[in-house]
């Protein structure tokens, strides 16, 4: 008879701690549905514009051809709330640069107009002092195959062409990417971007490593979470040490990058520096600076259009990590 009682409360017992599991469960189930409630109304009376950035975030990710993780969902959506982003009404329409062409403190530069991106030309260099191009969230790849050769742009005065870089142990540099803008618009203005006025000496441990690298993470995972981006890239040369190709080019001795993000009517933007010489980054954390830094380097003055306010908060931010 022991037994058998002790059988009923062990039974008992089980029965129990099922119901508490299930009773557990139901309330999870339940919290969660109300959270999911709570959410959609708030998500209801949300401006039109962010119902639409929150619908683009979610779609990009799960579409997870743009390469977007998990983690970047949950900081783009924190970043469009809760972000820092510096208020700012501007239209830059169309244009590939956005707050105004980049101003030189040290002398003129010609300004070359291509489709899909424009170039601020160092004649005396013989290199660009800075390139300013759009890219977009493009579901469709509009590039053609590679071009074959490079083109020397006779809208400048230095002519400088291919051959000038033979030889020399340094490749052609793309400014201008060749796969972001042929992705974006094709490859008419992809074969563009093999002209002579968009390439820099650059060593090919760079142009093929973390170069390379921020091109294709500003094509596809940038474009593609953002929508549309603006960048701004160029050579910075050392004043006190000017190494040159054999045919007399200078050799930069780093690189950077600009990229703008605008959501909502706010301003964010994320700054990059690569030394010509430096081993592979284990992280395009170690790239970043502020943009401050940059115009300091380059003597170039970023965004002059913008209010000085939104300039001077936007230029001094250096991010703690890449997006």
């Amino acid at each position: 008879m022991a037994k058998r009682g002790g059988s009923r409360g062990k039974s008992s017992r089980r029965q129990g701690s099922a119901n508490r599991k299930w009773l557990r469960l139901g309330l999870a189930v339940l919290l969660g549905i109300l959270a999911a409630g709570v959410v959609w109304l708030w998500h209801c009376f949300e401006p039109a514009d962010r119902k639409a950035e929150v619908k683009h975030l979610c779609g990009n990710y799960l579409r997870r051809q743009n390469q977007a993780t998990f983690l970047e969902l949950t900081v783009d959506l924190w970043q469009l709330y809760r972000g820092d982003g510096v208020p700012c009404e501007y239209a830059p329409g169309d244009a590939p640069v956005y707050g105004g062409l980049p101003e030189a403190t040290t002398g003129a530069l010609r300004v070359l107009r291509n489709q899909a991106y424009w170039v601020g030309y160092d004649e005396r260099r013989r290199n660009p002092a800075w390139v300013a191009y759009r890219l977009f969230d493009s579901r469709e790849n509009l590039a053609g195959p590679r071009p074959v050769g490079f083109v020397t742009d006779l809208r400048t005065i230095a002519q400088v062409s291919s051959e000038h870089y033979t030889g020399s142990g340094f490749d052609r540099g793309h400014l201008a990417p060749n796969f972001g803008i042929g992705r974006c618009y094709g490859p008419e203005a992809q074969q563009e971007t093999f002209l002579m006025s968009n390439i820099v000496p650059q060593r090919h441990a760079l142009n093929a490593g973390d170069w390379k690298k921020l091109e294709l993470r500003e094509a596809i995972n940038y474009a593609g979470r953002f929508q549309e981006i603006w960048i701004i890239t160029g050579p910075i040369f050392n004043p006190e040490l000017i190494r040159e190709l054999p045919s007399g080019i200078p050799i930069p001795e780093s690189f950077y990058k600009i990229v703008v993000d605008e959501q909502c009517g706010r301003l964010r933007a994320i700054a990059f520096r690569f030394q010509h010489d430096a081993p592979t980054l284990s992280s395009l954390n170690q790239a970043l600076c502020t943009i401050d830094e940059l115009e300091a380097l380059t003597g170039l003055d970023f965004f002059p259009e913008l209010p000085s306010a939104v300039q001077e908060e936007l230029e001094s931010r250096r991010p703690i990590s890449a997006w």
